[in-house]
């Protein structure tokens, strides 16, 4: 008797599992929607805000998915309040006075885009928004919420748009420094052509026996580094003795000056 119980009690679990697979066969498990919105967000008083919504689903969009959107008043503990509903194309606001001809459609289902716009924000439009969206079969996600804050315009954050063109225009400057760091570099490696003079002279000699002739003058193996300029020979000056004596003709002293120019 007490194996035939046994027995009776291994049947009925058997059973029972394979009534288990025969309904799961039947009845496919619903796949969970995944729904994404910004956790906050800051609104300046009296512009228009878009509350950004977007879902993943495994199922193709179809007229039957829909998107609500409810609102909870900041510091309420209560439930939150329907105030948007859209599906197959078509809208329908709720009956909260507070968004009424206020909220409008900017999504697309085909790109799985939920967002709305609310027009002229109001301090009292302080709280938490959250969108709700489902696909069938695809009817078990969570809704996503962002928080909400409407402030003065002194009171917005720093746009991550300022700060990349802040970051754009201190990339500008760092490369024009380095640019001008690097042609002083090139420049100062580069060999200098400043006149040098000649590398060797042998000998300059004059004699001058009488006013009025050249100096006669012999440079060997000379060798300028200014190829640029023509070089000119000595050029003779005299210097005339003007103490009114007679024979002041005789006390000329030539003197001879080397005219070496210079690039």
């Amino acid at each position: 008797m007490e194996i035939r119980l046994r027995i009776m009690a291994h049947f009925r679990v058997l059973l029972c599992v394979s009534l288990l697979f025969i309904i799961a066969s039947l009845f496919p498990v619903c796949v969970a929607i995944d729904v994404y919105t910004p956790a906050e967000m800051f609104v300046e008083n009296g512009t228009t805000a878009t509350l950004a919504c977007s879902f993943k689903s495994k199922e193709v969009v179809s007229s039957t998915a829909s998107v609500s959107w409810s609102f909870l008043p900041e510091g309420d503990t209560g439930n939150p309040t329907s105030f948007f509903y859209h599906t197959g194309g078509k809208v329908f606001p709720g009956s909260n006075p507070q968004f009424k001809s206020r909220v409008e459609w900017v999504g697309d289902m085909n790109k799985k885009d939920a967002s709305i716009r609310v027009i002229q924000m109001q301090f009292k439009d302080n709280g938490t928004f959250s969108c709700d969206v489902k696909n069938p079969p695809d009817i078990t996600g969570q809704p996503s919420a962002t928080k909400v804050r409407v402030v003065m315009k002194e009171s917005l954050p720093q746009t991550s748009t300022a700060v990349i063109v802040g970051g754009v225009i201190g990339a500008v400057i760092g490369i024009i420094i380095i640019s001008v760091v690097m042609y002083l570099i090139v420049r100062r490696q580069e060999p200098s052509r400043d006149y040098e003079g000649c590398t060797s002279v042998e000998s300059v000699s004059s004699q001058i026996t009488r006013v009025g002739k050249k100096a006669e003058s012999s440079t060997d193996n000379s060798s300028c580094s200014s190829p640029s300029a023509p070089l000119q020979g000595p050029v003779i000056y005299a210097q005339l003795d003007h103490s009114g004596s007679k024979n002041s003709f005789h006390k000329m002293e030539p003197v001879v000056y080397a005219d070496i120019r210079k690039n």
